[in-house]
């Protein structure tokens, strides 16, 4: 029995490490300067939408401090909608709002 619980945990923890992955490079494609990337927490909201804290350098060569990029999964991969200043907490709220307006206006997002 632990066996299969270690098992179902880790494969868990690979799907989690894919998503976070995937993100980053989504939210790296959006930046002036991705070399500058310093990312925090990656919260995937549900199977469509997640946020991820991310500091990066402006076109004015200084750090933004840390803000959220707000994703969307459309079509098997991260899009970034946006990157605000936003609390994590707040992000989270409106990316669960935003999947369900999304979920109801496109058939199979993902």
């Amino acid at each position: 029995m632990f066996k299969i619980i270690a098992t179902i945990f880790s494969l868990l923890l690979m799907a989690c490490g894919g998503a976070e992955s995937e993100a980053k490079k989504a939210v790296l494609n959006s930046l002036k300067d991705p070399d500058s990337a310093k990312f925090g927490k990656f919260i995937q909201v549900n199977e469509i939408s997640a946020c991820f804290t991310v500091n990066a350098r402006n076109s004015m060569g200084g750090y933004t401090g840390d803000q959220q990029a707000q994703l969307i999964k459309y079509q098997g991969k991260w899009v970034v909608i946006n990157i605000d200043n936003l609390s994590q907490e707040m992000c989270v709220e409106v990316m669960e709002k935003a999947s369900d307006e999304w979920l109801n206006r496109v058939e199979k997002p993902y």
